[in-house]
């Protein structure tokens, strides 16, 4: 979906001016603040405009409005100017590098610090491994006529296994042929590599479907479990933001940053290599995070060890900030990883 001009630059200045003072945006107060040369009434309607878009919303009885999840998203993907680390910001956290011993931990447990004092929300580091999960093989094992259990080696030589059923019958012979296709499509591939249909393409049938389903899923699974638990930084920060004010508000805040429940939440198969991944809202699974958000990215030598590093926060989150300090911490750690312990790019 695509905005007008008119109407995506109101948007910009909802969110803007939300994240800075957590108050309700109203259309007055837009045409004040901003100087706009549209009147109120204008201002007013586009804002009506943008909540049936389900882009803003307004709380309870409030005559402002504040940007929904969906709001948040268009301005991520859309309108959130690029904003780069100045040179005396980035002087400032490589200097604190620098002064660190030459230790994987400490170096860790700075970025996780750097990022919590730069950005106001908590910080979340994993210690590396190796984190790209690869399909070597498929096998698939008729069971009974309508269900076939599927064997996935990974690139680590990890054997894994479930049982997917079908809606029709299917026997070993029409399995085998099938696995031969798909180790051709998929094999040595990661999850996030393997192929989409084309658009406008038949669709596969219904026994394809549940294998290529389920192999996802394994796949997902295997990549999330190799997220190491995060040490975790800014938790008071987080609590100062007006949105946790409230107990109940704090108690679910708490409850989301424990570290076991943290590290399954992490929504890793977002990442993709060099870059920066925003997930808001609801974009994240149930429970507290559903009114938060991730900025995060890898970290480490491309097809070497790496972690995951970023912030979470309430969706009102400097989103450009975020992004910006993420990106180049991960810069940072993956320069040191690569020149003291090696370069373990192919």
């Amino acid at each position: 979906m695509s905005l007008s001009e008119r109407r995506a630059r109101i948007l910009a200045l909802i969110v803007d001016d939300f994240v800075g003072s957590a108050q309700p945006v109203g259309s007055q107060s837009l045409v004040e603040r901003h100087q706009l040369t549209l009147s109120s009434a204008t201002v007013r309607n586009e804002m009506a405009a943008l909540e049936e878009e389900g882009m803003i919303t307004h709380p309870h009885t409030s005559a402002g409005r504040i940007p929904s999840h969906r709001g948040y998203r268009y301005y991520v993907s859309s309108l959130m100017p690029e904003r780069n680390l100045t040179n005396q910001e980035q002087f400032t956290i490589l200097h604190q590098f620098h002064q660190a011993s030459r230790q994987l931990e400490e170096w860790i447990g700075l970025a996780a610090s750097v990022l919590a004092n730069n950005l106001h929300n908590v910080a979340l580091v994993t210690q590396p491994r190796l984190l790209e999960v690869r399909l070597k093989q498929l096998q698939l094992v008729e069971l009974l006529e309508n269900r076939a259990l599927l064997v996935a080696v990974t690139s680590d030589s990890g054997v894994h296994q479930r049982t997917v059923d079908f809606p029709v019958p299917v026997h070993q012979d029409q399995l085998t042929r099938l696995a031969v296709r798909l180790n051709g499509e998929f094999g040595g591939k990661t999850v996030g590599e393997f192929p989409q249909p084309e658009p406008g393409a038949e669709p596969p049938g219904p026994v394809e479907s549940a294998i290529i389903a389920g192999l996802t899923d394994l796949m997902l699974r295997e990549q999330a479990a190799r997220v190491e638990s995060p040490i975790i930084e800014g938790v008071r920060e987080m609590l100062r933001q007006p949105e946790f004010g409230h107990s109940d508000r704090m108690l679910d805040t708490l409850e989301a940053v424990d570290e076991r429940r943290l590290r399954e939440a992490i929504p890793s198969g977002s990442l993709e290599d060099e870059a920066v991944a925003v997930v808001i809202g609801d974009e994240n699974r149930a429970g507290p995070y559903q009114d938060m958000s991730f900025v995060l990215a890898r970290y480490g030598p491309h097809g070497g060890a790496g972690g995951i590093l970023g912030v979470l926060g309430p969706t009102r989150m400097q989103y450009g900030e975020a992004v910006a300090n993420v990106r180049y911490v991960s810069a940072v750690l993956t320069e040191l990883m690569r020149e003291f312990y090696g370069n373990n790019e192919d």
